[in-house]
């Protein structure tokens, strides 16, 4: 949603004469959507803005949310970088408690996507909180995780029963978003994976010919 034309002002009628029976929507939440900022008139927009991508999701027929957690904002001291959200957990926790009891008879399924910050210890404390919570469950980027280092995989491995959903493309240490089998990752066993748990994939290459080619790769195996 952080695109013009999928943000709040989408047009709904278009997309559903695109999609025919075979293909299946998720929608991913604006990359700045935070509902656990400190500020609480920035909350409340963005608390309205999850409430009108729902809107939109249920309308479209989708299958999953997607969403990112925010780590906040950072002050950096002479002897150290203070996280905000870590020096003021008590409120974060309560504004994340908020967003629990907003999604707790969602509609639709919410995945919580991992972008290298699982190794800190107030995202995991929001996301078990989350994850408590009835049709919230983890999206495994495997890109994402050997770019940032797989500073998430301890976290999402202790909780693979909560992984739904997978965003499957390949990467180096220095870059992700590859095409299938041109990176250092193991696709197929990250395949084998999601259709162990019954899990959805999307191939998140960034171009119609690496997505081609790469599901051509895909159907010779």
């Amino acid at each position: 949603m952080n695109l013009p034309m999928f943000n709040q002002q989408i047009d709904i009628d278009k997309i559903k004469s695109l999609v025919g029976e075979d293909i299946k929507i998720s929608l991913h939440l604006s990359e700045t959507f935070d509902p656990f900022v400190l500020d609480s008139i920035m909350r409340k927009a963005h608390l309205e803005t999850f409430k009108r991508a729902l809107h939109i999701a249920e309308a479209l027929d989708a299958f999953l949310i997607n969403m990112h957690l925010s780590k906040g904002i950072h002050f950096t001291l002479p002897d150290k970088k203070l996280q905000l959200y870590n020096k003021y957990k008590d409120k974060y926790m309560i504004y994340v408690e908020d967003f629990c009891k907003l999604i707790e008879d969602i509609s639709i399924p919410l995945c919580i996507e991992n972008t290298g910050i699982h190794n800190i210890a107030y995202i995991q404390e929001a996301s078990d909180r989350l994850l408590a919570t009835p049709g919230v469950y983890l999206t495994y980027d495997i890109g994402h995780d050997i770019t940032s280092d797989y500073k998430d995989k301890a976290y999402y491995d202790s909780r693979e029963d909560k992984i739904r959903h997978y965003h499957i493309h390949d990467g180096t240490p220095e870059k992700n978003h590859l095409e299938l089998f041109t990176g250092q990752l193991d696709i197929e066993l990250f395949l084998n994976q999601a259709s162990s748990k019954g899990a959805t994939c999307v191939i998140e290459v960034k171009s119609s010919d690496q997505l081609i080619r790469s599901v051509k790769k895909l159907e010779d195996i």
